[in-house]
C-alpha cells in the first residue's frame, strides 16, 4: 500500500514528441465566463493525467497515477475551456488531512492558459471548500513560492509544518531531496 501514493514518474517525451493541441487565445477580461470552475468527474481522468503528468515530467511537480486520481477524484475541482469542446486546462486538489489542516496539491495549469488569473480562481475556489469544511489551515509544498505568497500564504520552514504533513512527505519520491517549498494560509 505504501507504494500506492505516488507512481514512478513518467518517461520524459522530447520536445517535438509532444502532442500539439491548438488552443485558442481567448483573451477579452471575461474569463469566468469562457473559463468555468466545477468539480472533477471521474470521466476527467485521462485529462487530469496528461496535465498533471506533463508537469511532472519536467520535474515541476510530483507524478499522479491513474489509481490515485481515481481514488482521490473528490478532491479535484477543473477549469475547463468551453471554447475548446471543454478541454480541461487547469485543475488542482484539496486534500484534508486533520481535522484543521488541508493540503492543495497538483495544481496544474496549461501552458497556453497561463497568466490568466486561473490559478489565482482555483486557489480562490478550493479555498472556499476549505472554509465550507472548517478547515482554518491550508498548506502546500510548491515550486511555485511567489504564486501562493501573492494569494497570502506564508513561507514555513520544514520543522514549523505540523507533524502530520510528515506522514504523507516520508512516501514521497522527493523526501530526501526535496526542492519544494512549504507554505501555509490560515483561513
Amino acid at each position: 500500500m505504501a507504494n500506492d501514493f505516488v507512481d514512478p514518474p513518467p518517461e520524459e517525451v522530447p520536445e517535438d514528441k509532444r502532442p500539439k493541441v491548438p488552443y485558442p487565445d481567448v483573451l477579452n477580461g471575461h474569463e469566468e465566463d469562457f473559463f468555468p470552475i466545477r468539480k472533477a468527474r471521474i470521466s476527467d481522468v485521462e485529462e487530469l493525467l496528461e496535465l498533471v503528468n506533463g508537469f511532472a515530467s519536467q520535474n515541476l511537480m510530483l507524478p499522479r497515477g491513474p489509481q490515485y486520481l481515481f481514488e482521490n477524484i473528490r478532491d479535484f475541482a477543473v477549469i475547463y475551456d468551453e471554447g475548446c469542446g471543454d478541454r480541461i486546462v487547469a485543475c488542482g486538489s484539496l486534500h484534508v488531512l486533520w481535522d484543521d489542516m488541508a493540503e492543495i496539491r497538483s495544481m496544474a495549469i496549461h501552458s497556453d492558459y497561463q497568466k490568466r488569473g486561473l490559478g489565482r480562481r482555483l486557489v480562490e475556489f478550493l479555498k472556499g471548500e476549505a472554509g465550507q469544511l472548517g478547515v482554518k489551515r491550508l498548506f502546500t509544498f510548491t515550486l511555485s513560492e511567489e504564486f501562493f505568497a501573492r494569494l497570502g500564504f506564508t513561507r514555513k520552514l520544514r520543522d514549523e509544518l505540523p507533524p502530520k504533513v510528515w506522514g504523507e512527505c516520508s512516501r514521497c519520491p522527493k523526501y530526501f531531496k526535496c526542492d519544494e517549498v512549504g507554505m501555509v494560509l490560515e483561513i
